[in-house]
């Protein structure tokens, strides 16, 4: 199996990072819609993959039983410590110290929610992290992710898209929060899906000289703390057929933010 790439580092900035890094508001509200249709049907069991903050607070606020497996409980809690703004509501929470790929809970549940999961997995580990989420899932049960997908197999031009940026979205919106996917796909190999660090590094060197300096830093300063190495961004219906042996797309949601095109969040039922 390959390496996950999370590191103390990256832990301790991402409370810095706004979205697409994370969720918007208005996507969260998609995954709270599901929340609410199961709370309805008195279906409380809810599994976090990772530690989002903002899926944990949410569901608090519904009184739902909420479980979090993440490989590392030191991420768990330096995640908890440095996003206490993002906790509106706080409650119970028992946490799995597990690898998604390998993880056995000894229990199934009702939904289980992820952001870029499982995204920030090779695609070598797609199999065996979907085998051990269908292991996990009530045969009625919801697996809703966001996930970052090319829709086609064009290669992004980053100067192209830092001019969209700044004729369309500037002073609305950072760079970051338009466009932080175009950087991390704009270098990713069109026939593998596979891209690299130091190539979002390049590519954003490439468009220095468009953005105000403090938006360049902070966006290096994102991409520094990222562990070197591979990194993959699938093409859309690529990623759907890697789905079809083992769930059905029940629904798929978009939000009105310019990065939305490239997250879809996919609302899942395995196949039984």
């Amino acid at each position: 199996m390959t390496k996950d790439n999370w590191q103390p580092t990256k832990a301790e900035f991402w409370h810095k990072l706004p979205a697409p890094a994370r969720p918007w508001d208005s996507e969260g509200k998609w995954f709270e819609t599901y929340v609410e249709e199961k709370k309805a049907e008195g279906k409380l069991d809810v599994l976090i993959l990772g530690s989002t903050v903002e899926f944990r607070s949410m569901c608090h606020k519904h009184g739902m039983n909420v479980h979090i497996v993440d490989f590392s409980e030191e991420f768990y809690h330096l995640l908890t410590d440095t996003q206490k703004e993002r906790m509106q509501y706080t409650g119970p929470e028992t946490f799995y110290k597990e690898d998604w790929r390998t993880m056995d809970l000894g229990k199934q549940f009702d939904l289980i929610f992820g952001d870029w999961v499982p995204g920030v997995l090779h695609t070598d580990d797609y199999d065996a992290f979907y085998k051990r989420v269908v292991a996990h899932l009530k045969d009625d049960g919801y697996f809703i992710g966001r996930e970052c997908l090319r829709p086609n197999h064009e290669l992004v031009d980053a100067v192209a898209r830092v001019k969209e940026h700044n004729e369309k979205w500037a002073g609305r919106y950072t760079f970051y929060e338009t466009s932080m996917q175009y950087i991390y796909g704009s270098r990713v190999d069109a026939a593998t899906n596979i891209g690299s660090i130091a190539g979002a590094k390049d590519a954003l060197e490439t468009i220095k000289q468009y953005l105000p300096p403090e938006e360049y830093d902070h966006f290096n300063t994102a991409l520094s703390v990222e562990r070197d190495g591979s990194l993959s961004i699938m093409v859309k219906n690529d990623f759907e057929k890697t789905l079809a042996p083992y769930f059905d797309i029940i629904a798929e949601h978009h939000v009105e933010e310019p990065s939305s095109e490239w997250y879809p969040i996919y609302v899942l039922k395995k196949k039984t």
